[in-house]
């Protein structure tokens, strides 16, 4: 619970893009632990251990408010300036004190009662699997801060269970009940009077909040004044305005002549479906234009119930969301596109980037899915035989954005078999907007743009002086135009400086335009909203390097140093069973990450396919870990290989099925697919958690010296390969991490059948 509260606390006060980081800051802070109580393992007095227990609960408790702490008061801002990478350290060596506390609780117990390591072993995979299932409804009710709050009074209960494992003084019996008592005390006292609350996000400091709630995968204030503007915004950063006063004339002229509104000129009175409503501008737009029917698809249901609904924001806006003619639904909009049998004349998304990540990390953006190739598909077979798919996306050099939405829909052209694409697009930009950025409008027209319907959009631009960038009349010599003419338009975007090639479900990644070869240009290099959009990409291959050399230091380094000298003379013969450890690490890693986006697609949203996958991993993983005990001591060997194998072969067979699956089931409701996901993971988590314990078990009768090496190599595994999935998801795809994974575990096969044999001709 504490690593998925992370992912959100850090969207909302640092960036999204860090918050992939609480991951690696888990398994860097767990693999440490184990190093630890290795290292001293000579100095823990196993008659103490219960006391050692407690401690390190207790530990637990106190370092996890203090992370909170150092959370808070250490803001990070968009720059790299050196402050910035100081503030980075100290956040992310705060964080793994938690982990590492915690980790050394388990690892004790485990060591020091390891006749029961079936149940201990069942019992941590319970709690992971149990704390999957409270993250959604917890963090609804409580919010990310006090969530931490919570974890560390779990963590007082720990350390009070504890104090029963062998003998315990009462005095710190007492000690313990009054810490405990003492944290549910703060929770309760900071849900009242809000003592632990963000004070500073992204550069900004916050004053005058109207409004702030947390849930599962956003922070949500408003802020302005009552008598004029409101702005609604997400984890600090992205805004939504609230419409005001939209039944005046003169609010009702401004919005028809609103870049945003070009298409509604085309199709007034038209059945229409918007993409991320937020604050109902774009409601109040198609209200002025007569609109027959409104469909509203916001997937935020703070912004929908809690800001829009109640008052004193509903009156604000008008009721814009009252209105007979508007229909809200809280969904994410492109599972509500698959799953409707609707068309509509009119489909819009204004500015549809919410920059706050879910619990499911950075780059696991619920947006993301909007902007593929099959999206656009879903989108096109949803619009009437001549409906508009409008979009409106900042202008700002270079335009990356804009011309990946044109190759977008060069790609889903093709796969329809749409031709002249030169007829069905119309670009539009209001240039006078900011100096630094500017919206600029997207059509696409399912049939071809006419003549008629060109002027017109052209006449109005003039009207409002906003700039042609193409239209099919009006073709200036620049970028898009070359684009959207191209006989090969795949030869064109390839041959650009930035990455703007279309983007696919197994690739989901709009936002990140920059090649790898120019990843030192994320900082000082175009248009600020260009950095920002691009900084993750630097963000995860810095924090690649710089977890590899924080497990070079904390964890390979100090178990070189310390090594057994049992195995002195025996490398050759026990490095094989301690690289098919780290294999397992990475290959796990990898795989469950990559399986975690692919669900988003069928349950909807990021924060779903993270609870339920990692439900289902953990729990039938546990499952598996279990019925691996009753094979056969000589058998462990061909049941290894046989089980990776498996692994492997259902990996591909995943890779080939899920997205018919997916497609064909997406209608049902969301319980269906919740179970429906879960029946479809048990097969791969039974055979994952198979591979571990057995693993241990052959090694413990080769050679039991190396068991805590291999830990440790396992765990530096686990914290390279979490961000390398995301980095080969990046530079490949999603299926393509899948493979990686599975190779991985390939390897690890193989180390197996190396080391036996070696044992063997010895």
């Amino acid at each position: 619970m504490l690593e998925l509260s992370l992912t959100r606390l850090f969207s909302a006060t640092m960036y999204y893009h860090f918050a992939f980081m609480a991951i690696s800051v888990a398994l860097f802070g767990s693999g440490v632990s184990g190093v630890f109580v290795y290292a001293f393992r000579d100095r823990l007095n196993e008659e103490r251990t219960g006391k050692y227990l407690t401690i390190s609960s207790l530990l637990f408790a106190f370092t996890v408010i203090f992370a909170l702490y150092v959370i808070l008061e250490f803001p990070l801002v968009l720059s790299d300036r050196s402050e910035n990478y100081f503030r980075l350290l100290i956040i992310y060596a705060a964080t793994s004190l938690p982990f590492f506390t915690a980790g050394c609780a388990v690892t004790l117990s485990i060591t020091r009662f390891a006749k029961d390591i079936s149940r201990l072993y069942l019992f941590d995979l319970a709690g992971a699997a149990l704390g999957c299932l409270l993250l959604i409804p917890v963090l609804n009710y409580l919010g990310a801060i006090n969530v931490v709050i919570f974890i560390a009074s779990i963590g007082t209960l720990s350390a009070i269970l504890f104090t029963f494992v062998q003998k315990q003084s009462v005095a710190l019996r007492l000690a313990v009940v009054a810490v405990a008592v003492g944290s549910f005390t703060l929770l309760g006292l900071n849900l009242s009077f809000a003592f632990f609350e963000i004070q500073s996000s992204k550069g900004y400091k916050e004053e005058k909040l109207l409004f702030s709630k947390w849930n599962s995968f956003s922070r949500i204030t408003v802020d302005g004044d009552l008598d004029d503007e409101l702005s609604i915004k997400i984890d600090s950063d992205a805004a939504t305005l609230i419409a005001k006063d939209w039944r005046e004339k003169d609010v009702q002229e401004r919005l028809k002549n609103d870049i945003s509104a070009l298409a509604y000129n085309l199709k007034p009175e038209s059945r229409v479906a918007i993409i991320g409503p937020g604050g109902g501008l774009d409601v109040a737009t198609a209200i002025a234009f007569g609109a027959k029917s409104i469909t509203a698809v916001e997937i935020n249901p703070i912004i929908a119930e809690d800001v829009m609904l109640r008052e004193p924001f509903k009156s604000h806006s008008g009721d814009i969301y009252g209105q007979p003619n508007v229909s809200l639904i809280v969904d994410e909009g492109r599972s509500f596109i698959r799953r409707t049998d609707e068309s509509y004349d009119i489909l819009q998304g204004t500015m549809v980037d919410t920059w706050a990540a879910t619990a499911a990390g950075a780059f696991s953006l619920s947006e993301n899915n909007l902007y593929t190739v099959e999206a656009f598909r879903d989108y096109a077979s949803h619009l009437s035989a001549d409906g508009i798919l409008t979009m409106t996306r900042w202008y700002f050099e270079p335009p990356d954005q804009l011309l990946r939405l044109i190759s977008l829909s060069r790609a889903m052209m093709a796969d329809l078999e749409i031709e002249n694409p030169d007829r069905h697009f119309i670009l539009i930009r209001d240039r006078f907007t900011n100096p630094d950025r500017t919206p600029a409008s997207f059509l696409f027209k399912k049939s071809e743009f006419t003549d008629e319907e060109v002027r017109k959009i052209e006449s109005i631009s003039k009207e409002n002086n906003f700039e042609i960038l193409y239209t099919p009349l009006t073709r200036p010599d620049n970028v898009f135009t070359q684009m959207i003419e191209a006989k090969d338009p795949a030869a064109l975007w390839n041959s650009l400086e930035y990455n703007v090639a279309p983007t696919y479900d197994n690739n989901p990644f709009f936002f990140n335009s920059l090649r790898l070869k120019n990843l030192s240009k994320a900082f000082g290099h175009g248009a600020a909203e260009w950095r920002k959009s691009n900084l993750g990409t630097f963000v995860l291959f810095a924090l690649l390097g710089i977890t590899g050399v924080l497990v070079l230091l904390f964890i390979l380094l100090p178990l070189m140093l310390i090594r057994n000298p049992a195995i002195k003379g025996k490398s050759r013969l026990s490095t094989p069973y301690v690289l098919y450890f780290g294999c397992l690490g990475a290959g796990f890693i990898i795989v469950e990450i990559a399986m975690i986006q692919k669900f988003i697609l069928f349950l909807g949203h990021p924060v779903y396919a993270l609870a339920v996958i990692l439900f289902s991993l953990l729990t039938f993983s546990a499952i598996g870990s279990y019925l691996s005990g009753k094979f056969a001591d000589k058998s462990l060997r061909k049941l290894i290989i046989r089980v990776i194998f498996a692994i492997v072969v259902l990996s591909l067979i995943y890779i080939l099925v899920l997205p018919s699956i997916f497609y064909g089931l997406v209608a049902l409701q969301l319980w269906i697919r919740i179970l429906i996901s879960v029946l479809l993971m048990a097969p791969l988590a039974l055979l994952m958690g198979m591979p571990m314990p057995a693993g241990i078990k052959l090694v413990s009768e080769r050679y039991p010296s190396i068991i805590p090496w291999a830990w440790g190599v396992n765990g530096a595994a686990s914290v390279m390969g979490s961000v390398a999935a995301l980095a080969i998801a990046i530079l490949t795809g999603f299926n393509e991490a899948i493979l990686a994974g599975s190779g991985i575990y390939l390897v690890g096969a193989m180390m197996i059948a190396f080391a036996e044999s070696g044992r063997r001709s010895q």
